[in-house]
């Protein structure tokens, strides 16, 4: 039996987590529901949640500072929040579960069924630290994102993506003195990430960080030279929108 806690300032969105939650899951006991920091540090302290919804904004602080002051080592977590427009972006590059209100049933599901299947905490701790991060820098390419290969969890500084290059399901990132990371996740999920933090698609194949272009050539349709001394070709389509990006440098 899976034992769920629910840290939530809203009476109607706790009541609704818990009725989902009842209507979905007949492994779940949900050992508790508090609405402020403190009520969450002592529910955590006492009785020792295996997952806890928690939301970024309770009447006495933030959702954070329970995990700052429990120290996080027992148990998992899903951020519930409205939208706040640049949480959800330090979630997403630091790939940190969320569910926004009103919570959809399906998100609430697929959120659980991944805390079940989490192996340790211990990569989740590598996350949220990568959140704290994010959340206290304001420049964007100081950010960091997770990535998970088959072996480990990398918690990369964006500025040492010099670019990632698609290979069916799969992405190589190619970084700063000559490493290589591949990554099973496609090359569309990270350019919905990056392009926001100085990268530019300019090949169905190709994601480059425009720090680290060398020079375009012109022959053969256009090739950008990067600062790895890596050729990456330019389409047809993308040439007026690599040409406006020159523009505005």
């Amino acid at each position: 039996m899976l034992k769920l806690l629910i840290v939530e300032d809203e009476k109607e969105t706790r009541d609704l987590l818990k009725n989902m939650i009842s209507q979905s899951f007949t492994d779940i006991e949900i050992v508790g529901e508090v609405e402020s920091v403190a009520g969450g540090i002592k529910a955590i302290t006492e009785a020792n949640p295996d997952v806890v919804l928690l939301d970024i904004d309770l009447t006495d602080g933030s959702g954070f500072e329970i995990l700052e002051k429990t120290k996080h080592e027992n148990f998992m977590v899903v951020f519930i929040t409205a939208h706040n427009e640049y949480a959800i972006k330090a979630f997403r590059i630091s790939a940190i579960d969320y569910l926004l209100k009103p919570v959809d049933i399906n998100d609430l599901i697929e959120a659980i069924e991944k805390c079940k299947k989490q192996k340790e905490v211990r990569e989740l701790n590598y996350k949220l630290d990568a959140l704290f991060s994010n959340l206290k820098t304001e420049v964007n390419q100081d950010k960091k994102i997770v990535l998970k290969s088959s072996e480990s969890i990398h918690v990369v500084p964006i500025h040492e993506i010099i670019r990632c290059e698609s290979d069916s399901s799969y992405t190589t990132f190619y970084l700063k003195n000559d490493k290589k990371l591949i990554i099973s996740k496609t090359l569309k999920e990270f350019d919905n990430l990056l392009t926001e933090y100085g990268f530019f698609r300019p090949h169905q194949s190709h994601l480059i960080n425009i720090n680290y272009i060398d020079s375009y050539e012109k022959p053969q349709g256009g090739m950008l030279v990067m600062s790895d001394k890596s050729h990456v070709p330019v389409a047809t389509r993308k040439r007026e929108a690599l040409f406006s990006l020159f523009k505005s440098l």
